[in-house]
């Protein structure tokens, strides 16, 4: 018999959700400074080979499970929303909270980061914002001006997906064991197999709508994954030793085929082209490692936090609640700082310490004390 979802709050997922958006600050405080990624204002130091390694470790890793995680929760809330409100209710719901702060960076605070914050409008010869904001409007740039919040736009796209195949079928929690080893690494090389394929048939293709289009095929398997553990009530049965082996199995395993990976395919000499699509071993072989991590240190993370981190203070109570908003509003305050961080006389290594640590707490704080106690943006953030 289909049984209701429990109604009290999932806390450790609050607390996962917000170390996952902390990170993707740190992400792109790191951006700033490595030679790997895009970002709205970098700088281009010259590295040693052990800090480029350093970063590289690090951007694989995060960029391998921090999206893919992020998705695979919004799947999970999704499904239990669509239960709770109905079709209707949840896609009014989506558009308010999704689309709403979407519209408003894209048209107002992307804009603003790239034309005063970053500089990264710079038009010969000079024209003010109005002019500079209008011209992009006019050639339909500002479709691809979503900045960080392409997240929003592509859960838009699947919670309408998902709303249209509920009313086909809807989906009941019916609680059920949580799938075996063999069947998560069965899904992590339908992941890695789609990725490929999708890399091999458009090497060239970088972005459609400021989404990465190689990267794509991870986001709608881990959003149907998030689905399906709520529908089988996973997340509250998967073992804890269970979990426990796949946090190490990411971190050992996942570590050790990196290494592999950049050490045999060439990577140490500079040449990352063979990594990144097309009719590569380099190519395939990332995308089975990135596949395998995202759903190893996923399951790992979330039954760790369920383990240890399922009780909030005031100041978990304060990350949760503002977590959100850290997400619309941080480009501009981490460019800020980064920006101010460049006149200072420091190690590499030091700015990017404070960069993510300064871009995580000025975020938040002024989302909390200030952009989530201004009127008008409460509602959405």
């Amino acid at each position: 018999m289909p049984r209701e979802m429990p109604s009290h709050r999932l806390l450790y997922i609050d607390n996962l959700r917000w170390s996952a958006i902390s990170m993707v600050v740190i992400m792109h405080a790191a951006v700033t400074y490595s030679p790997f990624g895009e970002w709205y204002y970098r700088e281009h130091p010259e590295l040693s080979i052990g800090a480029k390694v350093a970063f590289a470790a690090y951007q694989s890793f995060q960029h391998a499970v921090a999206m893919g995680l992020l998705f695979g929760i919004a799947g999970f809330f999704a499904a239990g929303a669509v239960a709770r409100k109905g079709v209707g209710g949840f896609i009014r719901e989506r558009l308010r909270r999704l689309g709403l702060p979407l519209l408003i960076y894209m048209t107002l605070i992307g804009p603003l980061t790239e034309y005063f914050v970053a500089g990264s409008w710079r038009s010969n010869p000079p024209r003010t914002f109005i002019e500079d904001w209008w011209l992009h409007l006019r050639s339909g740039e500002l479709l691809n001006g979503s900045g960080p919040l392409w997240f929003c736009l592509v859960l838009l796209l699947f919670s309408a997906a998902y709303a249209v195949l509920y009313q086909a079928r809807p989906v009941q929690l019916v609680p059920r064991h949580p799938p075996a080893a063999v069947a998560v690494l069965g899904y992590a090389a339908l992941i890695a197999t789609v990725t490929f394929a999708v890399g091999a048939t458009f090497p060239n293709a970088k972005t459609v709508l400021n989404v990465d289009v190689h990267d794509f095929p991870q986001y709608p398997l881990m959003y149907a994954a998030g689905i399906a553990a709520w529908k089988g009530d996973w997340l509250r049965q998967i073992p804890s030793r269970v979990g426990r082996r796949w946090l190490w199995g990411g971190v050992v395993a996942g570590g050790a085929l990196w290494i592999v990976l950049v050490v045999a395919g060439g990577a140490m000499t500079g040449d990352v082209s063979p990594y990144g699509g097309g009719w590569h071993w380099q190519a395939a072989g990332m995308d089975v490692w990135r596949s395998f991590t995202c759903l190893a240190l996923s399951l790992g993370l979330i039954v760790l936090y369920r383990d240890r981190f399922d009780s909030q203070g005031p100041v978990a109570r304060f990350l949760t609640r503002n977590a959100f908003g850290v997400y619309v509003l941080h480009a501009p305050i981490l460019v800020a700082i980064t920006r101010l961080l460049h006149l200072l006389p420091a190690s590499i290594g030091i700015k990017f310490a404070l960069a993510s640590l300064g871009g995580i707490l000025a975020s938040f704080l002024l989302v909390g004390f200030v952009a989530r106690r201004t009127p008008g943006l409460r509602a959405i953030l």
